[in-house]
Parts: structure tokens; C-alpha cells; sequence
């Protein structure tokens, strides 16, 4: 079993955060590994690395890793329009990546301390391209960080979202539908901690967008959110010497930054491209076959997934 070793510091935040022990990494990924086995409907990945960041996003509870890993799986089969046909040289897909929307920054705030993440959602012609072609991007590089990042998986995330360019064409593609699965995607989904969300310069019609979005998420994630109508504001949270140049920062440039990170997932075309066969078979799930209503039906609610 291979797993990466962890520097000081996260391996400290491991073992303080996520009760981490190193002698019982392979007995729990051995343990999520043998359950997978007897799962008829769940086709997963059981690389040791990757089930480690469930594990780590789970904080070692091997239920709810069971849990996110079916829940996982679930929702990015019947969302094939954001998890599948993912071909980094798929023209679309490289002229988004092109637009530099998510872009995970190369310092924390502290040595211990989360991934930041600079998200630019408004940065696109809404009349070239829909938010279902930018989300799948910004999935991808998500997955990617996954498998990747220590940093991410151990001390979780601040994502920082720049809504400077939001125009009306923009906020009328975000329906209350598209809305729905973004948010139940990710909070189902993922095994990633977000610890805080910060919204900067929001448009004239964020209040009314963003009372929808909160329906759909989670108390915890609700709590964890920030609004700043003066974009000096989020400097009082996250120094200004984390973000991009283009804001003043150390990082390099969000030009730099937008090829670095296009380069990684051409780079993993293999990896995405084997990617696409690792879901769900709702036919051979043990009990009632989950639908696409089931799990985003007008309610909003989420379906409790059962387990053995």
C-alpha cells in the first residue's frame, strides 16, 4: 500500500483534527476496501491514496466514510452532465480551463493552516458558455486536489469567491434546479471541509440568488459563510500576500496560476478518461433503486443512503 507521508505540520493537524494514526492507516483502508468489495452497485476506485482522503474527510469514521463514498458515487452518476465525457482536450473544456474560474493557490494562510482557493465565477460569456460547462471544470480540479493535495484532505479549505464581472446573464442561468445539485453535489459528495466561504463584491442581485442557494445547504456550511461588499474586507481574513498578484499578492499571476493548473489536468487526461467508468449501477443496488427525483426532488432534500 502506498500512501504519501505527511510534513510536520499536517501531520500534527492529522493527528490532533482527524485522530490520524499512521500504524492503522492500512488496517482502515484495508477495512473501506473489503466493504467496497461486497457493494454489487458501487464501482469505485480503491487506490489507497484516494480512499485515505475519504478517510481523512470522514475523520476516521469508518460509517460515514461507507456513507461518503456511496454518496459520492451516487451523485456523479446521475449527474452525468457535470461528471461525465471529461476529456481535457475536449475543446470546451480546455477554452474553460482557458478562463482561469478555479484556482487552488500555492500558500496557506498559515504553515497548518487550510488550501485556499480563489474562484472567479463570473469570468465567463454566459452566451458561449453555460455554468453546467464551468462546473464540470471546477469538479475536475476538485477530484484532482482529491488525489492530490495533502493540504486540502487533512486541514480542509477557504475558498474565495470573486463575483466581480457578475452580469445579468450570469445569475439567469443560475436556477433554483442548477443550484440544487451544485450545492448537494459537493456537500453529499465530497469529503472536503470547507472552513470558510467568502462571497467578494457580490452584484445587485446576490441577496436574492444566495437566500436560494442557502435552502439547500447544511447549518454547518451556512455558519462558515462571509459576505464582502468592500473586497478590501476579506484582506481582514486572508493576507493579502496569499492572493495572486492580480490582487496584489505574492502568488504568481492568475494568468500563471490559470496555465499551471490547465497544464495539471491535461496532464491526468488518463487519469479522467479512466475516471468516467467509476459510478453506480442503480440495478444492482441491494433494496430500492435511487433515482434522479430521489435525490434532487423538489423538496431539496438529499436521500439518506443505508448501509451494511
Amino acid at each position: 500500500m502506498s500512501v504519501r507521508g505527511l510534513t510536520g505540520e499536517l501531520s500534527k493537524v492529522a493527528k490532533k483534527e482527524l485522530k490520524e494514526d499512521e500504524k492503522r492507516i492500512v488496517e482502515h483502508v484495508k477495512y473501506i476496501t473489503e466493504w467496497l468489495k461486497k457493494q454489487p452497485h458501487i464501482n469505485a476506485r480503491v487506490d489507497s491514496q484516494w480512499l485515505v482522503a475519504f478517510l481523512r474527510g470522514c475523520k476516521y469514521s469508518l460509517e460515514r466514510t461507507k456513507e461518503k463514498l456511496d454518496s459520492f458515487y451516487t451523485v456523479r452518476t446521475h449527474l452525468p452532465e457535470l461528471f461525465l465525457k471529461r476529456d481535457p482536450k475536449e475543446l470546451i473544456i480546455r477554452e474553460v480551463l482557458d478562463l482561469g474560474i478555479y484556482l487552488p493557490l500555492p500558500d496557506p494562510v498559515t504553515p497548518d493552516g487550510p488550501r485556499v482557493i480563489l474562484m472567479r465565477p463570473c469570468q465567463f460569456d454566459g452566451k458561449k458558455y453555460t455554468y453546467a460547462d464551468i462546473l464540470k471544470v471546477c469538479f475536475m480540479i476538485m477530484d484532482f486536489l482529491l488525489l492530490k493535495d495533502d493540504r486540502l484532505n487533512v486541514a480542509g479549505q477557504i475558498s474565495v469567491l470573486d463575483l466581480t464581472g457578475s452580469r445579468l446573464e450570469h445569475a439567469s442561468q443560475l436556477t433554483p434546479s442548477l443550484m440544487k445539485k451544485t450545492v448537494m453535489a459537493f456537500q453529499e459528495g465530497y469529503p472536503i471541509k470547507t472552513k470558510t466561504l467568502h462571497f467578494v463584491s457580490p452584484p445587485p442581485t446576490f441577496d436574492v440568488l444566495f437566500s436560494v442557494f442557502k435552502t439547500f445547504m447544511n447549518k454547518k456550511l451556512k455558519d462558515r459563510i462571509m459576505v464582502h461588499k468592500d473586497p478590501e474586507d476579506v484582506f481582514e481574513y486572508i493576507p493579502r500576500h496569499v492572493l495572486p498578484s492580480d490582487y496584489g499578492g505574492k502568488a504568481p499571476s492568475v494568468a500563471d496560476l490559470t496555465l499551471q493548473w490547465k497544464n495539471a489536468v491535461l496532464d491526468h487526461r488518463d487519469w479522467y478518461l479512466d475516471d468516467g467508468k467509476y459510478q453506480v449501477d442503480e440495478s444492482t443496488r441491494p433494496g430500492k433503486a435511487i433515482t434522479t427525483l430521489d435525490l434532487f426532488g423538489m423538496d431539496g432534500s438529499f436521500k439518506k443512503l443505508e448501509f451494511d
